[in-house]
């Protein structure tokens, strides 16, 4: 009995010792196959951290800087006949949008700042007309105004080598004090040369005249 007893505690020592080194073998076994991983890894680093150097040197040798400078405006006056249609009429739409659509309680604002785009004899009537009677009328009687250009009705002529003609067509409506009256259709008609140009105006486009006319649907 007591020597199958001691049997037992030697066979189940003897299976613990044998489980230890198992486990042993497998955690070393999973180092090794770690080591291994990080070791392939370190080897495959050297090559590509030396590629990547030996591109950044050639790209730094043989880079190439460029810039792009504007030409510097020279001073002078632009003849019409260069400048583009665009430009006429982006001028044109500026002054309409100011004289053409407005609200009475800043119709002064935008008129005066219509002037700034006149030239004499223009400028004098303008000052007359728009900003004395015209305005009068409109801070009076609390009238706003929008016109809404019809995009396909835009024409732009050149009568000489000195001028253009844009003229834009479209619906007026206005409320006379909160009252909305019926949309009139109209043309108007704005005559553009040029002056010596500024920072503010680089290519010198000023408006030399300008009328609308009620047309018939």
């Amino acid at each position: 009995m007591v020597k199958a007893t001691a049997q037992k505690l030697v066979r189940d020592s003897q299976l613990a010792d044998a489980r230890q080194d198992g486990d042993t073998i497998r955690l070393w076994e999973s180092h090794r196959d770690q080591a291994t991983m990080w070791r392939s890894i370190a080897l495959l680093q050297i090559p590509a951290t030396a590629v990547a150097l030996i591109f950044a040197l050639v790209m730094w040798n043989t880079r190439s800087i460029t810039l792009n400078v504007p030409a510097k405006p020279l001073p002078g006056i632009y003849a019409a006949q260069d400048i583009p249609d665009t430009e006429f009429l982006d001028s044109a739409t500026d002054f309409l949008n100011l004289i053409a659509s407005y609200q009475y309680n800043i119709a002064r604002r935008q008129f005066e700042e219509a002037a700034k785009m006149l030239q004499e004899p223009l400028l004098s009537k303008f000052k007359e007309n728009m900003l004395d009677i015209e305005l009068r009328t409109i801070e009076s009687t609390k009238r706003t105004q929008v016109f809404f250009v019809d995009p396909t009705t835009i024409s732009i002529e050149r009568p000489s080598s000195a001028e253009v003609t844009v003229s834009l067509m479209g619906d007026r409506q206005k409320i006379i004090a909160g009252k909305e009256v019926p949309l009139v259709k109209s043309r108007y008609t704005v005559t553009l040369t040029t002056i010596p140009r500024n920072k503010l105006n680089p290519y010198g486009i000023t408006i030399t005249d300008f009328g609308f006319e009620n047309v018939e649907n």
